[in-house]
Order: structure tokens, then sequence, then C-alpha cells
């Protein structure tokens, strides 16, 4: 059976994505380099799944890129692997640069090379920039405002230009939520993710919930995010994988619920879950944010038939809740 490779593969999307894939017995090669992934989830999937392989690997290495290809039979590429933090984006411009775009182009580059023309590539809403309007679709232009989106959209032109390619290119907006059994869960090295920070504050790893930003043109003044549970995300994957193998695809999908929450009323909603008021410290605006991210999915509703969860505000909450509760210290590895 032809494998599955996937980039990023230890990250907090990658490993629910792995999820997916194994539970529907996918043969999966797994990459990472460790650099924001973490060590537990792969041992899990490795432990939980025999048709799971990791090979911890740095997408500059093209030597080990051309073994892998080389010695395994790979049916489609995933690729999620990529520096995410616009603030640090900002600060470390030709970091963003090497490892969104340029790693990226190795990675096609040496699946084209051997014979592979399936490929899916997470991007981000960071490429639209401040919207024009809302919700926003996939024509909406895209203006990116730090290097972090500048980047993911310049490896979508590219991916744009190769020939005879089959791909199809997500736009994820905020992803949130754990497995909804507690296999595996949300952590990160340096986390700026508003529901997470939700999380530590309720849980008192934290003395208090900082906003960023109580100032912008919005219903309660805080900027409005539109969010998406994580295994929606893996979900819209596999749903990708199935119709490429009917339909050629050259298409982008934006993946969010339509419905987007203030981050005051994300508290409100985490306050009502946990029973507890949440002490919150409200801060400047951080370069690159925006004021309103909120995206309409109908197109991959329509074409990939592609739904999200019923209650998906609360799912997100509660099912990050349930797995911090388990693992106070998220990741330690």
């Amino acid at each position: 059976m032809a494998k599955i490779l996937v980039t990023g593969a230890a990250g907090y999307i990658g490993s629910h994505l792995c999820l997916k894939l194994l539970k529907e017995n996918f043969k999966i090669i797994g990459l990472d380099n460790f650099s924001t992934g973490f060590l537990e989830p792969v041992e899990i999937l490795k432990n939980k799944f025999s048709n799971f392989e990791f090979i911890n690997l740095d997408l500059a290495d093209e030597e080990k890129l051309s073994e892998i290809f080389e010695k395994n039979e790979i049916k489609s590429v995933i690729h999620l692997a990529a520096k995410i933090d616009v603030a640090e984006s900002v600060q470390k411009p030709s970091l963003y640069l090497k490892e969104n775009y340029e790693n990226s182009v190795k990675l096609i580059n040496k699946a084209v090379e051997f014979g592979i023309s399936k490929i899916i590539s997470s991007s981000t809403a960071a490429v639209y920039g401040n919207p024009v309007y809302t919700p926003i679709d996939e024509k909406h232009p895209t203006n990116p405002l730090s290097p972090y989106g500048q980047t993911k959209l310049d490896f979508e032109k590219y991916l744009e230009k190769i020939k005879n390619l089959n791909y199809v290119i997500f736009r994820y907006f905020n992803v949130g939520g754990s497995d909804s059994n507690g296999l595996i869960g949300k952590s990160h090295l340096k986390s700026n993710d508003l529901i997470e920070n939700i999380i530590k504050t309720i849980l008192g790893q934290k003395p208090e919930f900082q906003i960023f930003g109580s100032d912008y043109q919005t219903k309660d003044g805080t900027s409005v995010r539109d969010l998406i549970h994580v295994e929606d995300v893996a979900n819209a994957h596999f749903l990708a994988l199935q119709e490429m193998e009917k339909h050629k695809l050259n298409t982008v999908y934006n993946l969010g619920s339509e419905s987007g929450y203030t981050v005051l009323e994300i508290l409100g909603q985490a306050e009502k879950i946990a029973g507890k008021n949440i002490p919150v410290k409200k801060q400047p605006r951080r370069d690159g944010d925006i004021a309103v991210s909120v995206a309409t999915s109908q197109k991959a509703k329509n074409e990939l038939n592609w739904e999200i969860s019923p209650k998906n505000l609360e799912k997100i909450i509660t099912t990050d809740l349930n797995w911090r509760k388990k693992h106070p210290l998220g990741y330690t590895k």
C-alpha cells in the first residue's frame, strides 16, 4: 500500500492529522525536526499504530529527503511543517523565508522529481491581511501584513506554477481543541495561542490571560477570530485526499466556521465552561495582528462535503480543558 508523507507530524495540527489518517488505515511517514514539535505525540502514535513510521528530519536536508523518496512508495505529500509565530516573523524575517518558503520549495521539488503529483499544503488566513470584506472567501485580495503571511503566500504561488500538479491549499483561520478521546492534545513551546493561554489561566498556570489590543473597531474593542476544531481540520485533509483520487484539483480552500467571536466572547464561553472568572490583563496590540479574521468555507462545504463540528466553540474549549487537566505541563519532550 502506498504511503502518505506528512511533514510537521510532531506539531499540533500534524499530530492530529496523522491520528485521523491512521484511524482511516492509511500508512503514514511522518517527518519533523522538533524545532516546535514534540516527541510525546509521536511516541503515542507509534505505540498505538503499526502503520505509522516517523523520521527526524529537517527539510533542508535534500540528501535525506531523496533517500526517503527512493526507499518508499509515496502516493501523496501533506506539507504542514512551518514557522507560524506572526510576531517572531516580524523580528526574524530571514528565518521565516528559509523555513516556510525555501525549505518548502526543496520538499516539493524533490517530490515532483520522484513522480509525486498529489500535494496538500497548509497555508493561513494571514495571506489576506486586513479584510476588504467579511466573511473572507478564497477570491478575497491577498495582502499579507507579516513575513509569516508573505512566505506562505509566496509558496502558494510557487505551487501554482508547477505543471501537472494535483494540489490543494488549505488556508486555516484559528484552530483549537484537542483529540476528543484525549489521546493527544495541544501544546506549544512558546504559545501565543488564545485558547491555550485561557486554559492555562483557568488551571492557575498563568496569573492572568493577556488580551492584546482592546481598541479595535469591533463590538467590544477586542479582535474577532474564526475558530475551528483541529479534528475538523484533519477531516478536511482526509476529504481532500479522497477527492484527489477522483478528480484533479488545483485549488484553495478556506477552513473557518463563518461565525467569528471576539476575544471577550471566547473568554466568556471559557468562564462558563470552567465555572469560574478568569483574571485578565489588557496589553497593546501586537505587530502584524489584524482586527477581524472570519472566513466563509462554502467552497470546502460544496466541493469536499466538509462540515464543522456542532457546538464548535464549546467543543474546542472543552476538549482542550479536559486534555490539559490530565497533562498540566502539556508535552514536556
